[in-house]
């Protein structure tokens, strides 16, 4: 239950949400935003991972736990980092997400999988990951820029 690699990549998160609120002060809209990440992580793994089994965190035994810590910390933890430093201008937010979801494809493909985070009996990472990235994250952006809009 305790797997090494996946809780190295939890307070690797950590860490870097850290460092992103050291650099750029928390805001209340911030805190808005890892709630609706949180939510969303968890309505979407609540229907990929548990009811369709498209993938599952570390083993299938643990899923609940692993996916219960990725969607309250890691995603969230990601999601700011990503949210903290988002450009303004739509070109550049265009070529950010575009980076981010390749990051993230990247990372799943060469870290998550051969080091046993995730697992795919049912979903391939590229395009399926990629294109709920790029959803997601644009997702998020516009979120926060509402939030700026009606309450920052």
């Amino acid at each position: 239950m305790w797997y090494v690699p996946f809780w190295i990549f939890l307070a690797t998160s950590l860490i870097l949400a850290g460092a992103a609120i050291a650099i750029r002060k928390l805001r209340f809209i911030d805190i808005q935003i890892m709630i609706m990440i949180v939510a969303l992580a968890m309505s979407c793994d609540m229907l990929f991972c548990k009811q369709y089994r498209l993938y599952n965190y570390v083993s299938v035994e643990y899923r609940g736990w692993y996916s219960f810590w990725a969607n309250l910390i890691i995603i969230p933890a990601l999601g700011l980092v990503f949210i903290k430093f988002a450009p303004k201008s739509l070109k550049g937010v265009t070529v950010y997400i575009a980076l981010w979801a390749i990051m993230f494809t990247l990372f799943e493909i060469f870290i998550a999988e051969p080091f046993g985070i995730l697992f795919y009996p049912k979903w391939k990472v590229f395009p399926y990951s990629t294109i709920g990235y790029v959803l997601a994250l644009f997702g998020v952006y516009i979120y926060s820029r509402i939030l700026l809009k009606y309450c920052g």
